[in-house]
């Protein structure tokens, strides 16, 4: 996403690839990938949240309660990558 910072690489690694030498490397997911996907465990992992869900018994549709839901992992992402600062 642009627009935000993603606080690098979230496991970085040396430079080197010497069995492809002229390609660069890849560092895998962002540091704010890796913190929204945490933030997004805790929250389906948790007892409440999923009754929370069950209550909403189709008055919102399960694509839009996800997609809020990703959303929200991704501002905790950025609020904890604000305080890294």
């Amino acid at each position: 996403m642009s627009g935000h910072d993603d606080g690098g690489p979230a496991f970085p690694g040396q430079e080197i690839n010497q069995q492809y030498a002229n390609e660069p490397c890849s560092h895998g997911m962002s540091l704010r990938d890796w913190f929204a996907g945490q933030a997004l465990s805790a929250f389906l992992s948790n007892a409440q949240f999923e009754a929370y869900r069950q209550t909403l018994d189709g008055t919102i549709p399960d694509d839009v309660q996800d997609l809020a839901v990703a959303q929200t992992a991704y501002h905790y992402a950025d609020a904890m990558l604000a305080a890294r600062k």
